[in-house]
């Protein structure tokens, strides 16, 4: 009788494990109850309404140098003279009638294949129908729209998230640190001291709080990284104390002539954030006088219109040229010191900011890029990226005291960040294989690639506006894009892939893993709420 009893004990023990397992991988989406029948529905009807379209009145097209689409645009195009009428004719087959130039392609927008080199053609007639002219042309790519399910995680999120940390337990570059002050080279991004070495004393530091058995080791990483950046300083006195130089070295765009001797505003503020990190962890004042000192130089450093100029001299802080940042991170860096230390003296210099990005980027719609691998000096439009627009979104998204204007500009500012940066479904190349992971999300205009901190750029975003509006299709996508971070992690070592495409080699940036364990840490215990609430349904 015992020995039947250990058997059923055994099977039911097997079945038991077998149970857990399934449920700890059943995916979120079934986990939260997604319809995407009605999800998808709705997806589609939605991408019938242009974002934020130019009316050649108060609202500037914004989409002059974009490449694709997924909601139906509107172009812009000049009115022809004496013309009663315009005709809309897409790939010479599509066509639509309209009064106006300045037409939503909406109405046949179902109808437009998902493809690159769409061709449209804008021909103008006059009273008696008689051609005049073309009002222009215009040739663009329409890209796969969301249908939902898409791939799976292939773990839960938290579990990712803690591969994805202490992958770097192992790393001889990461563990350098622990015997020295100064970086390994052979990890090339170092050359961005501010961006990756920063990065470093953050990841240093979650480790030491997460994982007990390297908590020695990634302390004495944080300390000696952080301080590398502390030697590399600008002295007190000089235009920009404090702040750490942006290049380092001469490896990548470090070694540009023109690059050489110069600094990116916004750079310093990720070093500043890692100081505050590593002061948390540690308390010692050494790290929150340095990250103070960064804060007073912006103070000192911001213009009457409450804006910083892109670039500057290092030596000297005189600007470059007359580009000016969007300092997205810095009102948040400002929103840190008040909330988490108290430091309110901040506080005017972080409502100019603002006030600037409101008044001189809100209504011009201008996201541009300013990262330090690729060059400032660029038209309206012509690099826009959602490492601008999506945060900012977010900030308006979280804010208490947004008003319903705010809100909505933010929700559109997600539409648009999707429109033009993210990738719900891509074909395969021509040996079978895709070749990019999808879904994903693309930088810039100027880098067409899909990176895991855009992704998680506009994850965050999403989360931000289902917060606000508990929309379950914002929520859908937002899994549907965290998934893949799940799905191109390197499953045995816990790698976390930046690019998200096939290629030799594993390329990669720390500041980008960085965010993608930050932001599965947070979709964990938010997810988890949502789950043992039972439904997200409306």
């Amino acid at each position: 009788m015992n020995m039947y009893k250990k058997i059923i004990g055994t099977f039911v023990s097997i079945a038991v494990f077998f149970s857990l397992s399934a449920q700890k991988f059943t995916p979120y989406e079934s986990l939260l109850n997604f319809d995407f029948d009605e999800l998808n529905k709705r997806a589609t009807a939605e991408y019938l309404v242009p974002v934020r379209p130019g009316d050649g009145k108060d609202f500037p097209f914004w989409n002059s140098c974009a490449p694709s689409f997924i909601y139906a645009p509107v172009f812009e195009f000049t009115p022809v003279k004496k013309a009663s009428y315009y005709v809309f004719l897409i790939n010479d087959t599509i066509a639509f009638k309209s009064d106006s130039v300045l037409v939503s392609l909406s109405q046949v927008w179902d109808k437009v294949p998902v493809r690159k080199n769409n061709k449209l053609v804008v021909k103008s007639f006059d009273k008696k129908g008689k051609y005049i002219g073309d009002a222009g042309h215009r040739t663009f790519e329409k890209k796969p729209i969301f249908e939902g399910p898409y791939i799976q995680n292939t773990r839960p999120y938290k579990e990712a998230a803690m591969k994805g940390l202490f992958y770097f337990c192992h790393q001889p570059y990461f563990k350098h640190w622990i015997a020295s002050q100064e970086p390994d080279m052979s990890y090339i991004h170092n050359a961005y001291p501010c961006k990756i070495i920063g990065a470093t004393v953050s990841m240093a530091v979650m480790i030491a709080e997460l994982n007990p058995d390297f908590r020695k080791d990634a302390v004495q990483i944080a300390k000696n990284a952080a301080q590398f950046l502390i030697n590399q300083s600008c002295p007190q006195g000089t235009p920009l104390a404090f702040f750490p130089p942006t290049y380092y070295g001469n490896q990548l765009t470090a070694r540009s002539p023109e690059n050489i001797g110069k600094t990116m505003m916004m750079e310093a503020v990720q070093a500043a954030n890692a100081f505050l990190d590593l002061y948390d962890l540690v308390h010692e004042d050494t790290y929150l006088n340095h990250a103070l000192g960064i804060a007073q130089t912006y103070l000192k450093t911001q213009s009457k219109d409450g804006s910083w100029p892109v670039k500057v001299d290092f030596e000297s802080g005189i600007p470059v040229n007359d580009v000016k940042a969007i300092p997205i991170d810095l009102i948040l860096f400002f929103d840190r010191l008040k909330l988490q230390y108290g430091y309110t003296d901040f506080s005017s210099a972080r409502e100019k900011a603002f006030d600037y990005i409101k008044k001189d980027i809100c209504p011009v719609y201008d996201w541009h890029g300013q990262f330090e691998d690729v060059t400032v000096l660029l038209k309206p439009y012509e690099n826009l990226t959602n490492c601008t627009s999506a945060p900012f979104a977010k900030i308006l998204l979280d804010d208490k005291n947004s008003t319903e204007e705010d809100i909505k500009y933010a929700l559109e500012l997600v539409r648009f960040c999707e429109d033009q940066f993210v990738i719900w479904d891509t074909p395969k190349g021509n040996n079978g294989i895709h070749p990019i992971g999808t879904p994903c999300v693309f930088e810039q205009y100027h880098y067409q690639t899909p990176v895991d901190d855009s992704a998680c750029n506009v994850i965050n975003a999403l989360m931000a506006a289902y917060d606000r509006t508990k929309d379950p299709l914002l929520l859908a996508k937002a899994v549907s894009l965290a998934n893949t971070i799940t799905v191109w992690q390197d499953a045995s070592s816990g790698f976390l892939a930046t690019l998200w495409m096939v290629r030799p080699g594993k390329s990669f940036w720390m500041n980008c893993t960085y965010k993608s364990v930050k932001t599965l840490l947070f979709l964990d215990k938010y997810l988890d709420r949502l789950i043992d609430s039972g439904s997200v349904s409306r």
